[in-house]
């Protein structure tokens, strides 16, 4: 672990690890971890999957019973049934997973007040909560769908909210933008460090593995192998790797063992031919259900050897149009062709 133990203006830590492990059977997901998290910040966890984040999280959350090592929550021992019980309503844990912490039949506005009405909000109480929350995501609009019927980003908000709305002093994170487009990522983000604001004694703890959303943390841990390589700011770690960005700093802070033979991704140009074969094309694709339209008369081609890639936000018919293109859904209208022949759904 690294030796940085500035906390800033934080008296105490939020959370304190001691000498903290955990092993399912034979493989170990945390290896004698020592580490002081600071309150009233927001804290990202960062490193590739299978490093140990999500267990970690487990054991702050006291949701996984202790094995080795002592987990300091809130002022306590989370390993002490006596101070759980005092704690855990003032902890909040969203799990890894699209919608995770969610019931799909439950419509977004049962889904929250569901979560209210495990906390004993009474009723003006929970409506006034659900109204603030719906409105501050934007998902007031949408208070009668199904969760389910959600997209992807739309199911983390609700999940946020659903997270939030007892007021927590520490709320986890794990890994909440995995699977969602660029815009509903930022604008989940913006929306956590709105509400950072307006809650200042908050402590916010984020797993991830995206490093240009980790920028956005006041404080990192950069974690490997289930253990800490390096605690502080965003910029304390660029600085002592010598780095310009995040993940050549979590490269650099890796063991040499780990940083063998590692090579940057690099994609060689294509060499354009006229006469190169059409490997896909989609003539005027389209797919209807009902009286909504999902694709609407796409078109394009796809040569031997390209690396096509689809880009756009949830909902917006990606999934739809490969398939279609694969045969797994007929068209409304349009023909798609593979290797010059056309796909038959039948």
């Amino acid at each position: 672990m690294s030796d940085d133990k500035n906390l800033g203006d934080s008296p105490r830590p939020a959370i304190r690890l001691s000498r903290v492990s955990l092993a399912y059977g034979k493989p170990q997901a945390l290896k004698g971890v020592d580490l002081e998290i600071p309150a009233g910040r927001m804290v990202g966890l960062i490193g590739p999957d299978g490093v140990g984040k999500s267990s970690l999280f487990s054991l702050i959350a006291g949701a996984r019973k202790m094995q080795e090592g002592r987990v300091e929550g809130l002022g306590g021992d989370m390993a002490d049934r006596r101070h759980r019980h005092e704690v855990c309503p003032r902890v909040s844990y969203m799990p890894q997973g699209l919608g995770r912490n969610l019931y799909a039949t439950l419509s977004v506005f049962e889904n929250v007040d569901f979560f209210a009405r495990l906390f004993g909000h009474g009723r003006s109480e929970r409506q006034r909560r659900i109204g603030e929350l719906l409105e501050a995501t934007g998902l007031a609009p949408f208070a009668d769908r199904a969760a389910g019927k959600l997209s992807g980003g739309m199911k983390q908000k609700l999940g946020l909210c659903c997270a939030l709305i007892h007021d927590p002093d520490l709320l986890l994170l794990d890994e909440p933008t995995t699977g969602v487009d660029p815009l509903s990522r930022r604008q989940f983000w913006e929306l956590v460090e709105g509400i950072c604001a307006e809650r200042p004694g908050m402590s916010v703890l984020v797993a991830t593995a995206y490093m240009e959303e980790a920028l956005r943390f006041s404080w990192l841990v950069a974690m490997d192998g289930g253990q800490v390589l390096a605690t502080g700011s965003p910029q304390d770690l660029l600085r002592r790797t010598e780095t310009d960005s995040l993940e050549e700093a979590f490269i650099a802070l890796l063991p040499e063992s780990r940083r063998q033979g590692y090579q940057p991704v690099t994609i060689p140009p294509r060499q354009e031919s006229h006469d190169s074969e059409i490997a896909i094309e989609a003539r005027d694709l389209t797919k209807r259900f009902g009286a909504f339209t999902a694709v609407d008369h796409v078109g394009f081609r796809i040569g031997r050897g390209e690396i096509f890639g689809f880009l756009g936000s949830n909902g917006c018919g990606k999934t739809t149009t490969m398939k279609m293109l694969t045969g797994l859904l007929p068209a409304s209208e349009g023909e798609a062709w593979l290797f010059g022949k056309k796909v038959d759904p039948h």
